[in-house]
């Protein structure tokens, strides 16, 4: 039996870990959660995963959340031979990987929820100028990042150039990357757009989101009028 996926098709956490199941040739049985909505805070969802997020993963009996975290278990259990490749152990190297998802989990992900939660909720009608600063020096890090590599973390793809490919790609809607003050980040973006997985799972994946948020964002504006 396949392992279980609670997921979003928008969602770029969900996103990732899809991603990487297709580079390891894993089939996913994918069940729907909307979180625009808040089907991830239903109680029926809570007895699943008392965190209320998406992913989930269902594997079994063994349920797990964060994308990351979900990464590393599938590759460790249904693609182990590919370990090496996509989370290497030599010790700096992973650590690298490592520093750039936890990045991406406790500050660059944040910084697009900082939008598509009140969007979702509060009545947001476009980016905040707050949220555009917020997500450019997201975007410096990652010049920082690519500055002597043409990966995030390594001379190839790893976990981390997946998590964070998932998030920029789906920051696009919310604030679109320039290629002039960030020419690195730009780069490894188009380079990695090119990928079958990528195009199987985040072109729809973010055509859907930035259909979402501009449907939403003019609904927002039709009640303030």
């Amino acid at each position: 039996m396949a392992p279980i996926l609670y997921s979003m098709d928008a969602s770029p956490p969900a996103n990732t870990v899809r991603m990487l199941a297709d580079i390891i040739g894993l089939d996913l049985e994918l069940k729907h959660v909307n979180i625009t909505v808040a089907e991830q805070k239903s109680p029926e969802f809570l007895k699943i995963n008392p965190i209320g997020s998406i992913p989930t993963l269902k594997d079994g009996d063994f349920v797990l959340s964060d994308s990351h975290v979900i990464m590393k278990y599938l590759l460790s259990k249904y693609a182990p031979d590919q370990v090496e490749s996509l989370y290497p152990s030599d010790l700096q190297t992973r650590a690298l990987v490592d520093q750039a998802m936890y990045f991406n989990t406790g500050v660059y992900f944040i910084r697009l929820k900082a939008v598509t939660i009140p969007t979702f909720f509060g009545g947001l009608t476009e980016t905040p100028e707050k949220s555009k600063k917020d997500i450019n020096d997201c975007y410096k890090v990652l010049e920082v990042f690519l500055e002597n590599r043409k990966y995030i973390a390594a001379d190839h793809l790893t976990l981390a150039d997946i998590a964070l490919l998932a998030t920029t790609s789906s920051a696009q809607p919310i604030h679109k990357l320039d290629s002039e003050k960030f020419p690195r980040t730009a780069e490894w973006l188009s380079r990695l757009e090119q990928e079958s997985f990528f195009k199987k799972i985040m072109v729809p994946g973010v055509e859907l989101l930035d259909k979402i948020l501009h449907s939403i964002w003019e609904r927002n504006k039709q009640k303030k009028l």
